[in-house]
């Protein structure tokens, strides 16, 4: 392992954790900041920048993103915005076509979130948020955002959205944390992200990309915090170096570091029973639907896994809300640590039988798992009942968590199950819409709760 140089921004002189608290006072960054920064000797292939990343990229954007129309490269403590109104302090997140920084607002004096886009990116989400009426019921439970501002960098224009900072996702572990009985609180968030997507549709809005991934818990304000006791609460930055194959100096358009996105499991104390739907990047109107979206293939219908003519709509959306709704109960995805599209249509016929004609005939490889009436060794293995059956327990203690298993009574299976069926309907006209799923028995007590 290399040693870190102290003059690096993602450096320290000392990679132990008891060193690793970014350096603060009262709000005010000090010259002098401590990262806990990791260096392997084996490096992957180099960019076509010529460089390559010190470090593992499991959870870090694609060094590939960092050129001419890509991402821009962001460091801690840099300053954005005019009059260098937000102070860059953690990560957040990544995607596609953006990446997401925790800030100081030095003129609000409250905590935001940056999603920085890519400088060949338009700005579409910010146009489909300014088209929602917001009167109508369910609008609680959308990220809007708080401004929005353009800078240049050294790989172009880009477009900055100002958003509110948000929690974990609500799955695959915030059950783990709440204070409240999951078996209640975990239904009352599913049927908030089907009242979310009730208003998206009232408004004509497909969000395509609607997963848990992009469900947020909301939080209670955290404005009042200093940021060293921030800092104490959501760990240190964790930065992998970026390097040049030659040794030299790296390019403008590349950071000296890619960050982890940090965790906040820390703010826990912080956590709401709300949540908020975010990324608009991939949504559309109703009348304006675009070829394809960008939705992982676990929550994509059937008709656009093997529907080459399929158009998105609104029951790409309602497909989704099945798959949300059972992995926000159970805090586990329906079609989990599939590998490629054949698997998960498998995976689908397993559960919900054969596939129409029209789309059994365009599955290529339908016979490596079933016969030509669907039958196959995966047709008795598994059902959706035994899915809803499953009970999650931790085996070690964890710091934080509050409960140590997660299991689904009986009646509230049998809901959910009827539920399920009749929003994964292969015929995609006869899945139920947003409204009638805020009318099933499986949420009718959640709707009045919420």
């Amino acid at each position: 392992m290399s040693s870190p140089t102290s003059d690096d921004i993602c450096s320290s002189g000392n990679s132990t954790p008891d060193s690793t608290l970014s350096d603060t006072d009262q709000g005010e960054t000090k010259n002098r900041r401590h990262y806990l920064t990791i260096n392997l000797v084996d490096h992957p292939p180099a960019t076509a920048e010529g460089v390559y990343l010190d470090g593992p990229e499991d959870d870090v954007e694609s060094l590939e993103g960092y050129c001419e129309g890509g991402f821009h490269p962001v460091k801690i403590g840099d300053c954005l915005g005019e009059s260098a109104q937000y102070r860059v302090l953690r990560k957040l997140g990544y995607g596609g076509y953006a990446t997401v920084w925790l800030c100081r607002d030095t003129q609000n004096s409250r905590y935001v979130a940056l999603k920085i886009l890519m400088a060949t990116v338009n700005l579409d989400e910010l146009e489909i948020s300014s088209q929602l009426d917001c009167t109508l019921p369910g609008a609680e439970f959308i990220a809007l955002p708080l401004a929005h501002f353009t800078f240049r960098g050294p790989n172009g224009t880009h477009h900055v959205l100002v958003l509110p900072v948000l929690g974990p996702r609500v799955s695959p572990d915030i059950w783990r944390h709440m204070k409240t009985n999951p078996n209640v609180t975990l239904r009352r968030l599913a049927c908030q992200a089907a009242q979310a997507l009730d208003f998206l549709h009232r408004n004509q809005i497909c969000h395509g990309d609607f997963r848990p991934g992009n469900i947020l818990i909301n939080l209670a304000s955290i404005d009042h915090l200093p940021e060293t006791e921030l800092t104490n609460l959501i760990g240190p930055p964790i930065a992998f170096r970026v390097r040049h194959e030659s040794g030299g100096d790296l390019p403008s358009s590349c950071p000296p570091c890619l960050v982890e996105r940090c965790s906040l499991a820390g703010l826990n104390d912080y956590f709401t029973d709300k949540i908020k739907i975010i990324d608009f990047g991939e949504s559309f109107h109703f009348s304006s639907p675009p070829k394809a979206v960008g939705i992982p293939d676990s929550y994509k219908p059937p008709e656009l896994l093997l529907g080459e003519s399929a158009t998105p709509g609104p029951f790409t959306d309602l497909w989704a809300l099945g798959c949300t709704l059972f992995e926000v109960r159970q805090q586990v995805q329906l079609f989990y640590m599939l590998p490629n599209t054949d698997e998960v249509i498998a995976e689908i016929v397993m559960l919900f039988g054969k596939l129409p004609d029209s789309l059994w005939d365009k599955w290529d490889c339908r016979k490596r798992f079933f016969d030509d009436s669907g039958q196959g060794p995966r047709s008795e293995s598994a059902t959706l009942e035994m899915f809803l059956t499953r009970e999650l327990e931790l085996w070690e203690p964890k710091p934080g968590a509050t409960w140590s298993s997660l299991l689904t009574p009986e009646e509230e299976r049998k809901q959910l199950a009827d539920l399920i069926y009749k929003l994964l309907k292969y015929e995609a006209t006869e899945r139920l819409t947003a409204a009638e799923v805020l009318e099933h028995e499986w949420l009718k007590d959640a709707v009045e709760g919420t």
